[in-house]
């Protein structure tokens, strides 16, 4: 019963913290504020995270685990494959913009071993998600694909290295600006269109 409460407690910091994060950033937010939105002290935030900086990142593992979830989900529907692909870039569109606020680059970029193993979990979802769509492309006879694993990591690097296009998406204080994001994702778009034209049946 205790360990129950103090899960609550904690999900409730997180709750609070989001909230906060998602209106003002995380580097405008104190944990004077998180405090007093939750009627307690700045002491019992501390039994739960370290600093502000772990409570930071809690928040992204939430709504990444949230993020990839959705995404997971949409790719067992029964839809074409291209669809799905077509869909996860709008959730991921979606995402982004309810979310740019929480600067997420600043916390991800800061190659800790506790960011690098998060993002390592992350990306290994990520890929294998992608094989079982191009899987599921293949099954359907929509897809001529030889080796899935090889062609799903290799639309996942392209969809990277548009997502990470940091001269783009990003200002010099590692903030995202929503216009370059809907930029980024419609040359997602176009780039999924010019991938499925070249591996359809």
């Amino acid at each position: 019963m205790i360990a129950e409460t103090k899960d609550e407690m904690r999900d409730k910091i997180l709750d609070a913290a989001l909230k906060r994060f998602s209106n003002y950033t995380a580097s405008k937010t104190t944990m004077n504020e998180i405090a007093d939105d939750l009627h307690c002290s700045k002491a019992s935030l501390y039994y739960y995270f370290s600093d502000k900086k772990s409570l930071h990142f809690a928040v992204l593992e939430k709504i990444g685990e949230y993020f990839i979830s959705e995404q997971e989900m949409e790719a067992e529907k029964d839809l074409p494959a291209a669809s799905i692909l077509m869909n996860l870039l709008e959730i991921k569109r979606q995402f982004v913009l309810r979310y740019y606020r929480l600067e997420m680059f600043k916390i991800l970029n800061d190659n800790s071993a506790e960011t690098i193993r998060a993002m390592t979990i992350m990306k290994e979802r990520e890929l294998a998600m992608m094989a079982r769509i191009m899987k599921k492309g293949v099954a359907a006879g929509d897809f001529k694909i030889d080796n899935i694993s090889e062609i799903a990591a290799l639309y996942s690097q392209a969809m990277e290295g548009l997502r990470f296009s940091v001269s783009d998406c990003l200002n010099p204080k590692l903030e995202i600006d929503p216009e370059e994001v809907e930029k980024i994702i419609d040359r997602q778009r176009l780039l999924t269109e010019i991938f499925v034209k070249g591996i359809k049946q």
